[in-house]
């Protein structure tokens, strides 16, 4: 089945195959008119089989010229295919109407015809004239209502169009603001004008439902991956408060480890590398404005810290001090010699550690970890619904966490992981069941918020 994308300059033909292809390489994007120039054709396949031809084509330039031309000599004593083919051979094709002609000679070739709408523009006499031109090749049309994700004044005048051309399968489909929902009508149309293709395109739909979510759950576990190992990463200081040196590597590392998990889900999702901006905050004169373990931006995100909850408050909010350098047995037997009991020894470990070695780790508090688990969160509801079209960078947000049960039981990983800091980076059965958990506690917040993924 081929489909032709066509439409008037600018209205998002190549923006559109991005996204049904899923991929962001194909043909050239920009903001400016006339972008697409030649046609060109790429399969979607399943399985090994070719299920769909989607055919780029350059946009409309002229179309009420060309629509004057078609109701004079010698055209306009032709119908449908014969004008068209009679236009494409005549001079007007090679020269003013150019990229017209690339259009019309498809018109012929193919199965449907997919007319690309623009709807933050009004239905001007151009683009009736382009349908009007479309309709003489007697193929049927689908309208795609382009970047319909945002309320337009315009929506209700094109229905009222399309109605009046009897085209009544009209789909809405935005290319930046992703909704499979969207795309599943698209084939569903498609079944009811092309029923001998419609157990391949019902197969076409379950897989890439269940291609959706493979890459949702996908993402899930590498935010689950790198929470535990961000938890579970210590830093050796050797003094108390550690030096301004000391705790600007260990958030630099912390950083680097964001990084790493979102160049991981921007390939997953087939993304480029610079479609998503680690830090909402802007660099100036070459350091951070503001920082993600600053308190201020913990408030922002809905999570509230007290003074003893930020027990490495005086080396930076959201960094723990943790003692190290004995073994458990010496802090018990220390704890044992005080009176207090094996339990209390334990209990002490860390402070008993830190007055005899005068060392320390750094590792991440957990309203930190928390801040973290909802910027991972934000990056994969972001990237799960954006086009393959869209031109600007997402950064994270701001947006302030609910107060739910799922995120309630993550201080319970944070806790585990931190008491074992050779899980960092590394393989370990009891790691591989914290993440697990993790994951499901994750995939219960996205579940729970109220934007939803479709």
């Amino acid at each position: 089945m081929s489909l032709l994308v066509v439409g008037h300059a600018n209205t998002g033909k190549t923006s559109l195959i991005r996204t049904l292809l899923r991929r962001h390489d194909f043909g050239e994007v920009n903001d400016q008119a006339g972008t697409t120039r030649h046609v060109e054709s790429v399969d979607i396949e399943m399985a090994g089989q070719n299920i769909l031809t989607l055919i780029d084509t350059p946009g409309f330039e002229d179309s009420i010229g060309l629509w004057e031309c078609r109701h004079q000599p010698p055209f306009n004593e032709l119908s449908g295919r014969d004008w068209l083919m009679a236009f494409c051979h005549s001079p007007l094709a090679d020269n003013e109407f150019e990229q017209e002609a690339k259009i019309l000679k498809q018109l012929t070739l193919t199965d449907i015809i997919l007319y690309v709408i623009d709807l933050r523009q009004a239905p001007l006499g151009k683009y009736l004239d382009e349908l009007s031109l479309l309709a003489s090749a007697n193929k049927p049309i689908i309208p795609i209502l382009n970047f319909s994700a945002s309320p337009s004044s315009h929506h209700q005048a094109w229905r009222q169009i399309l109605t009046e051309r009897h085209l009544h399968a009209v789909v809405k489909y935005d290319s930046v603001a992703f909704y499979f929902e969207d795309e599943k009508r698209l084939y569903q149309s498609l079944q009811s004008l092309m029923p001998d293709q419609y157990d391949a395109l019902k197969a076409l739909i379950l897989a890439r439902e269940e291609a959706a979510q493979l890459r949702l759950s996908a993402a899930i576990s590498l935010l689950a991956e790198w929470l535990t190992n961000a938890a579970s990463f210590r830093s050796l200081c050797d003094q108390y408060p550690a030096s301004n040196e000391q705790t600007n590597q260990f958030e630099e590392h912390i950083k680097a480890l964001e990084n790493q998990y979102i160049q991981q889900l921007l390939k997953l999702y087939d993304f480029r590398p610079d479609d998503l901006v680690q830090s909402q905050f802007h660099i100036q004169y070459d350091r951070w404005q503001q920082d993600m373990f600053d308190k201020e931006v913990l408030k922002e995100w809905g999570i509230e810290t007290g003074t003893s909850a930020l027990t490495g408050a005086a080396i930076g909010a959201g960094i723990d001090m943790i003692s190290a350098g004995l073994t458990l047995g010496t802090a018990t037997s220390v704890g044992a010699l005080l009176g207090a009991g094996w339990q209390t020894g334990k209990h002490y470990k860390d402070t008993i550690k830190s007055k005899l070695t005068k060392q320390y780790f750094l590792c991440l508090e957990n309203s930190t970890l928390t801040l973290l688990s909802l910027r991972g969160l934000d990056a994969i509801r972001h990237l799960h619904q954006r086009g393959h079209a869209s031109q600007q960078p997402f950064q994270l947000s701001k947006n302030h966490a609910s107060d739910n049960a799922a995120l309630r039981k993550l201080p319970f990983y944070w806790r585990q992981a931190k008491q074992h800091p050779n899980w960092y980076q590394a393989d370990h059965p009891l790691k591989t069941e914290v993440e697990d958990t993790l994951t499901q506690a994750l995939q219960s917040k996205l579940n729970d918020d109220s934007s939803g993924l479709s």
